[in-house]
């Protein structure tokens, strides 16, 4: 059975979904990623990860620099302040 292709707009819904929560739960690589998504894919609504590394492929760059972020935020331990953007 075959489904539905995901349209341009889908494609990047999910793309700034997936980038979301890289970010708000400090997801640092794939291998976290695909973890996340087998655990807590359900919750938020995400498709398989065969269907997010097809959206993503074309998006490593970006993917990357959410990942890198997490990762010097964990290495260093800075946070940014909510309210006024300030590092801390």
């Amino acid at each position: 059975m075959q489904q539905n292709p995901l349209d341009v707009e889908d494609k990047d819904d999910m793309l700034n979904d997936v980038c979301d929560m890289i970010d708000d739960y400090d997801i640092a690589n794939m291998r976290e990623l695909r973890r996340f998504v087998r655990n807590h894919g359900s919750e938020h609504n995400l498709p398989s990860m065969k269907v997010i590394n097809s959206v993503l492929r074309s998006h490593t760059g970006l993917v990357r620099l959410y990942f890198d972020a997490v990762y010097q935020e964990r290495k260093y331990g800075s946070k940014i302040d909510e309210e006024t953007g300030e590092i801390l």
